[in-house]
Formats: C-alpha cells, structure tokens, sequence
C-alpha cells in the first residue's frame, strides 16, 4: 500500500468516510409482464428513512495482513462485490477490511443484501475515484450487483420502478405522499436466491400486472397515495398464492377498521404492512389505533416512514 494511503487509513478521523445506502420495507407492486422477450421481472420499492446499511474501510488488524476482509464476516456477497469492482477500475486494497454497520434485518424482504452490495460498492469508487460523476457510480455499482443476485433499485432517495432481474431503473418518482408503514414480521426467513429459482409465471396475471404497472406509474406521477395504496393492496393479494401471508386477512380487517390507505408486503420475505398518511389529519391516531388492534391479536409492529424524493 502507498504511504500516503496507508497514512489516510491510520488517520482515526477516516472511518467517519462512508458510503449509506436505504433500505426497504418490501415492495408496492412487484409481478411480471410478457411479450416478445418471454416474461420480464419489475418491482416498485418502497425504501424507508429507518433502514440504513453504511460502508467504511479500514486498515486491517495484525502485522502483515494482505487479504480484503469484511465485517460482518459472513456478507460474502457484499465482499464479492467490493473485490470485482477493485479489479475493474484498478484499486489495491490489500491490508484492508470493509466495516458494514447495518440495521436492516437480514432474509425478511428489506433489501439487505442489496444495500450491503451496492454501499462497499459505491464505497469502492469513492475511495478509488472520488471525482466519479454519480450517475456513473450507480451504473459501475449496478454493473456488479446485478451479477451477484437479483434485487431493487436502492440509489434513488425516493420510490423507484425497476427491472427486478437486473436491478435496471425503469423510472424514478419525486413523491409527497407522507406514509406511514405499521410493519409486522412474521417470523422465520425467506433465501431469496432459493425462492426465485422456481417461479411459476402465468400469462393472466402478466395481463393484470401490466396494468397495474401502467395505474401505479400513473398515481405516482400524480402524487396519488390513495390510489398507489389501493395497488399496493391488489399487489399483495395477487402475490398471496405465492408466499401466503398469514397475518394478510388480520391486516385486511384492521385497514378496515382504521381507515388504513392499503397493506404492503414483502413479495420474497416475511414482512406486511398497513399503509397510512400523514395527509390523514387523525394520522397518528389510526396508527396508534393500528397498532393497538394489531398487538390484541398476537402481532408486535414497527413503525416506518416512506423514504421520499421531492416531499416539500
């Protein structure tokens, strides 16, 4: 290593460099449309403010150690990615060990290791390339993720479509809905690899989810959140077959009972969700409410926020 970079990774005030990436609380819609190509994988996120995955780098501890180590040890893919991407635009990180620091809960459909991904990878270029345009930071970090697995698109401060297969925007949204997510967790874990090997696709649902595409885009681009709800709600159900949701019909009830906007559910993982707004001028009493009924039923619940580009 150079001296002038080893010096820079012994100076404590560097693991304060980071590169953060959000998480998300499922999905709003995610299904499939067919057409010349065959069958074509998208998804709308839902990232949210309380879900953050963070990458610094450091010297790594003990007298001669060379290899690129992470922590925590077992984000292979995180570390994979960080070693292409090294190779690709020539950085040396020998004696180096990437820190993730995380909340997002891993294997329960809030884009955890997509976030692990693409923060070292964007961590990568700001230490190798600093002066890299961000739209070409997204597009190197994209290149290695899409290799490694499936995933959202996670380098847009706000609501994203995307090619669920390549991790490719589709299109971005500048949003003022103000949701509010009451989350509950199910339990257990969903192998998102292991999940996706087997989807049974079906030229039905392709229709109805090509036109949900089309009315989410277009409630998204107005600023509608009663109506995104609303597909966000279809979205879970029509998914249901897929990954039954057990807690769906007591969110169904309390939505109705509260006023909910809509339910939102992790289409790969365990967790749903009642969708409310801070639009609701009683907002904080549904919730409260929400929360309430949902306890009395056996569920203990998470309060998120719709992370949000454009919200005034």
């Amino acid at each position: 290593m150079p001296d002038a970079l080893a010096a820079a990774y012994n100076d404590p005030m560097h693991d304060k460099i980071a590169s953060t990436v959000h998480g998300a609380f499922g999905e709003i819609l995610q299904g499939y449309t067919v057409g010349e190509r065959g069958y074509e994988h998208f998804l709308f996120t839902a990232p949210v403010e309380e879900l953050t995955c963070a990458a610094r780098l450091r010297r790594a501890e003990g007298p001669g150690t060379q290899a690129l180590t992470i922590s925590p040890a077992d984000r292979t893919k995180a570390l994979a990615a960080f070693e292409a991407l090294s190779a690709e635009v020539g950085f040396s990180h020998a004696g180096l060990t990437i820190d993730i620091t995380s909340n997002i809960p891993v294997a329960k459909g809030h884009a955890s290791s997509t976030a692990d991904i693409l923060a070292v990878a964007l961590l990568c270029l700001r230490e190798s390339h600093p002066a890299t345009p961000a739209p070409v930071a997204h597009a190197l970090a994209l290149s290695v993720a899409r290799k490694l697995e499936y995933g959202d698109y996670l380098l847009h401060p706000g609501i994203a479509s995307c090619a669920q297969r390549s991790q490719t925007l589709i299109a971005k949204y500048d949003t003022d809905l103000r949701w509010s997510i009451v989350g509950v967790d199910e339990g257990g874990w969903v192998r998102t690899e292991e999940f996706h090997r087997e989807v049974p696709e079906d030229p039905g649902k392709a229709r109805i989810y090509e036109r949900l595409f089309a009315e989410l885009d277009a409630a998204l681009l107005a600023n509608d959140g009663d109506a995104a709800a609303e597909i966000a709600t279809l979205s879970s159900e029509l998914h249901n077959d897929r990954l039954p949701k057990k807690s769906l019909g007591d969110l169904m009830a309390v939505k109705k009972e509260w006023g909910a906007l809509g339910v939102c559910v992790a289409h790969s993982g365990t967790v749903a969700g009642l969708i409310f707004s801070k639009h609701q001028t009683d907002h904080d009493l549904r919730v409260a409410e929400s929360r309430r009924a949902l306890r009395s039923l056996g569920y203990d619940s998470d309060l998120y926020t719709l992370k949000e580009s454009g919200r005034s």
